[in-house]
């Protein structure tokens, strides 16, 4: 199973089971037109790093960027908009605790490990698209803990 359907799964378990959608900026844009918000926007994984692990296996690293959304009025000042930064932050800490406790349905052992070497970054983010739209990114760095189809 592709990379992008563990990160949905992991998505649809997160409180009130926002929207997820997968593309680039310009697809996303077109996509969130006609999507039920909250949502989570899941680009695609710019590189995945192979290294050798001791046991002989091969540890396989990867960033994910994805944004955490709420639909929002057009001509709303940012300080009006910080509850919905407030609430895609929740959602992205419980994606984080979430995402290192899933397990695929075909696996007892849990699937992603999140590098503890590096730190999760999250930003906020106002009136993006065209549908407008509040809430954080999220750049982390997941590391499988299993071989599975990444693509």
């Amino acid at each position: 199973m592709p990379i992008r359907n563990h990160i949905q799964a992991v998505v649809s378990s997160l409180t009130n089971s926002p929207s997820f959608a997968h593309g680039t900026v310009n697809e996303l844009n077109q996509i969130a037109d006609d999507l039920e918000f909250p949502c989570v926007f899941l680009y695609p994984l710019p590189a995945i790093e192979l290294s050798a692990a001791i046991n002989g296996s091969v540890d396989n690293t990867f960033t994910v960027y994805l944004e955490f959304l709420f639909k929002t009025d057009f001509d709303q000042y940012t300080a009006d908009n910080e509850i919905y930064v407030s609430k895609a932050l929740a959602l992205a800490n419980e994606f984080m605790i979430k995402a290192a406790q899933y397990r695929s349905t075909t696996s007892v052992s849990r699937f992603f490990k999140i590098k503890a070497s590096t730190k999760a970054k999250c930003l906020p983010v106002y009136n993006k698209y065209d549908v407008n739209t509040t809430g954080v990114s999220l750049t982390v760095v997941l590391e499988t803990m299993q071989f599975d189809e990444l693509i």
